[in-house]
């Protein structure tokens, strides 16, 4: 029997820096509690978003809101 999940696919969420995840998530959550403007978060990870994904398609620009 094959794989459902292509072996590819398996081992994906190792590819990624889970600290930076657990960051973003802590982050997230002081966003959502009003701690952080949207425009803090932003710029606080963009260029640790580009380094790791290549792209920041994340729909806040720098300079929105308050900073």
């Amino acid at each position: 029997m094959a794989d459902a999940i292509p072996s590819s696919e398996s081992n994906r969420t190792e590819e990624f820096d889970q600290e930076l995840g657990k960051q973003m998530g802590r982050d997230a959550q002081r966003l959502v509690d009003g701690e952080l403007s949207e425009a803090e978060f932003y710029e606080k990870y963009h260029d640790a978003v580009v380094e790791e994904f290549g792209a920041d398609d994340r729909p806040v620009s720098p300079g929105d809101g308050e900073v």
